[in-house]
């Protein structure tokens, strides 16, 4: 098409015929349309008649004592089932699947078992075995699950960490575990605990983390026994929702324990599991009694971190299984001062006991206090030993009301 000149009047211009359109306007034109249609298509595309999932957010925040839960009607973790490579390896699938039990599975009230304490021991800070420890799971379509071996080799006896036997007579001395809790969610403070804390301090990590496995091996390499936060319902679920698969008292015994099979197969290398709140389903031995035995069937130990008011575990646990109840929450007050405090009443509490459990969270503040107040006890003649050392003491309970009475001041554990 031939151009105007600027200073002439399109009226005077003769009429040349159809005017042609400029190929730039046909692609810009064309790009306009494309454009439009991609997002016409976003707007629809995935809407299968499936309800939206909603994003799990969890607090990084250095002060927060808890994770937090954004709220949504449902919460959708992918599985990362721990399924080791080969050809009868089953596929992830839902929770609902029912495991098969391995044929060499042995029922826990044999009188072969291998018994907490029977390891070799290690030098200080040696790291564990690698997990998992052959024999001691099966593959199920959820991962794998911890299972008592055919030779009666235990998870809570072989993923422990090795402690000396206690002394006697007038050569006793009293003995303090320290477990922490709330690793896996802040890789940057189980980085911090492994520089600072001795290897005799368990660690306890949530189901929730989407690196558990690696986590739980670094622990592991680095000394550390772990167990592994069970969510259990709180008195003022579900405000306060500890997470997905939350263990619950108004569900039939059967559907908690898929979703306690769905926890115990997130990860392997654990000792024993630990309540993440709970003060609900503590207190209440019918729903507790079947979560105990399924723990005890599958050679896995239990920790009560022992701040609730009216908890019934002592009432729910099968005879024979390996328990043990914390004595104090050493970080209800969170501050150096009280922190300190609460560490030396369990100090007074193993010397009146020769035993004494610590529950503590993975807050900076906390593992600075514990890292130095460890550093101390061998020179006040007590030490520091593994919660595994703990649950072979056979710690059925608080001691006196020592644990109880710190329920008020720590419910955010367990309330």
């Amino acid at each position: 098409m031939t151009a105007i000149p600027t200073d002439t009047d399109p009226q005077d211009t003769p009429d040349t015929g159809p005017t042609r359109i400029s190929p730039l306007a046909i692609a810009v034109f064309a790009v306009a349309l494309l454009i439009g249609g991609l997002l016409i298509w976003l707007s629809f595309a995935g809407d299968d008649g499936r309800p939206a999932e909603h994003v799990l957010q969890l607090s990084t925040d250095e002060n927060a004592g808890t994770e937090t839960l954004i709220s949504g009607e449902t919460v959708s973790i992918p599985p990362q089932p721990q399924v080791l490579d080969g050809d009868e390896t089953p596929g992830a699938g839902d929770e609902t699947d029912t495991p098969t039990q391995d044929e060499n599975a042995l029922p826990a009230t044999d009188g072969n078992l291998q018994q907490i304490g029977s390891l070799p021991l290690l030098a200080a800070g040696a790291s564990l075995e690698g997990a998992p420890i052959e024999g001691l799971y099966e593959e199920t379509t959820a991962g794998l699950l911890p299972i008592v071996a055919a030779d009666g080799r235990r998870p809570v006896a072989s993923y422990g960490r090795p402690f000396e036997p206690p002394l006697t007579g007038d050569d006793a001395r009293p003995r303090v575990a320290i477990m922490i809790m709330g690793f896996g969610l802040n890789r940057t403070f189980a980085e911090r605990a492994l520089e600072q804390l001795p290897a005799d301090v368990s660690l306890a990590f949530t189901p929730y983390s989407s690196e558990l496995q690696n986590q739980i091996n670094a622990a592991r390499a680095d000394g550390h026994e772990v167990a592994l936060e069970l969510p259990m319902e709180p008195f003022d679920y579900p405000d306060n929702d500890p997470g997905p698969y939350t263990l619950l008292t108004n569900l039939p015994a059967e559907a908690n324990r898929k979703r306690l099979e769905w926890l115990l197969a997130r990860t392997t290398g654990y000792f024993a599991t630990v309540n993440r709140q709970g003060g609900r389903f503590l207190s209440e031995s019918e729903s507790l009694a079947p979560i105990m035995t399924a723990l005890m069937e599958r050679g896995v130990g239990f920790v009560d971190t022992g701040d609730g008011a009216r908890n019934a575990t002592e009432d729910a646990v099968p005879a024979g299984f390996n328990w043990a109840i914390g004595n104090r929450v050493v970080d209800a007050a969170k501050s150096p001062r009280q922190i300190d405090k609460a560490l030396a009443d369990l100090e007074d509490v193993a010397r009146q006991n020769g035993m004494a459990v610590g529950i503590g969270t993975a807050l900076p503040i906390t593992v600075e206090r514990v890292a130095q107040w460890a550093e101390s006890l061998a020179d006040k003649g007590i030490d520091l030993v593994p919660v595994s050392a703990a649950l072979a003491h056979g710690m059925s309970g608080p001691a006196g009301s020592e644990a109880t009475s710190q329920a008020d001041a720590s419910g955010d554990l367990n309330e």
